[in-house]
This record gives C-alpha cells, structure tokens and sequence, in this order.
C-alpha cells in the first residue's frame, strides 16, 4: 500500500492565479462593452510591450523565473512525494491476531490482506504510548518518517544510560512484531530534568 500526499498547494497556487487572471480579464471586458473606463486597457498592455526588445534583461529574467516556476510546477506533478503508510510484508510476520471468539481478523494483522500497512502518525502514537510504558519515563514523543524512527523519552532521573537501553529494547521488540516490510532505523534519546551530580 503506498498513499501519497495530495499535490494541493501547487494546485491551488495555479488555480489562484488563473483565477485572478480570468477575473481581471473578464471585468476589463465587460467595462469595455458598457463604454467604461476599463481596470486594464486592451491597448495599454500591446503599447507597453511594444518598446521592449526580447534581449532586454527585464524580459530574460521574466521569464527564467516563468520557467523555474513551471519546472517546480511540473516537478511536483510528476515525482510522488513521500508515503503516508509503512507498508506490511506479505511474505512473512507475526502470527495472525483475531478478535473475540469469531475469528475475524484483528487491524494490521495481515491475515487474508494483500496490500495492508502502518500509518505514520499511528505508528508514532503506539511508539510514544509504548515508551510511556517504561518504567522511569515520564513522557515520549516519537516522529515516524520512512527510514527512520526517532523516539525522544523524558525522564526525572539523573542517568539516562540504562533508561535508554530499556526504551529501545522495548520498542524494538514492538516493532519485531508488527511485520513492517522494511524496518526503519530507530534512534532513541533520554531527555532528563535532573542533571548527573
């Protein structure tokens, strides 16, 4: 399974200014019909560009920046940007779970699933709730991204050695068995309040 983010920022930039262009054609057209004074004159914008000569370096970097903004456009078309879900692995994992007595498949156990995955944000809520288990912790935050898992726990104690080894053996042994495809890295880290005398 791989869900990527939808492109709504470019889309909405290019939907804005073509909206804006339309909008200010439009009025100048209509102001011409009614014999007004239009916002912007039909003959105003030829006469103006028909003193400038194309080498001129106003009209290079106008369109250098026309074209960096259609490369950035058409980038982020095309290349998918980073995936929402850890994908499960179909080939192997941990036994299945179900719930209750009637069989049925437990969420994220893979049973009978061919294309089934972690999201992030979910992933990070069970990690730092995990954590939080531990005892010593006093509070977690954990940030998913594709390779790697970063785990920050917080503690009252002086020394955060032995708290650390306890934190990320347990998330660790967590991870094992959710059957991720491809494990990220995890990086652990202690934070304490108390400082070592």
């Amino acid at each position: 399974m791989t869900r990527r983010p939808r492109r709504t920022v470019p889309a909405l930039l290019v939907a804005l200014v073509l909206l804006a262009l339309g909008a200010l054609a439009a009025t100048s057209a209509i102001q011409t019909l009614l014999g007004r004074t239009p916002v912007v004159s039909l003959d105003a914008v030829p006469s103006a560009l028909s003193g400038v000569a194309w080498e001129s370096p106003a009209v290079l970097i106008a369109a250098g920046a026309a074209a960096l903004v259609g490369l950035v456009l058409l980038l982020a078309a095309i290349l998918p940007g980073p995936s929402h879900v850890l994908p499960l692995s179909t080939t192997s994992g941990p036994a299945p779970a179900t719930t209750g007595d009637t069989g049925e498949w437990g969420p994220w156990s893979g049973g009978g699933v061919e294309e089934a995955g972690w999201h992030r944000h979910d992933l990070g809520v069970r990690l730092r709730r995990r954590a939080q288990t531990v005892e010593g912790v006093t509070g977690a935050s954990a940030t998913v991204r594709k390779r790697s898992i970063k785990v920050i726990a917080r503690t009252h104690r002086a020394t955060t050695d032995e708290l650390r080894q306890a934190v990320e053996s347990a998330l660790s042994t967590d991870l094992d068995t959710l059957g991720l495809a491809r494990r990220p890295r995890l990086r652990v880290s202690v934070s304490s309040t108390r400082k070592e005398r």
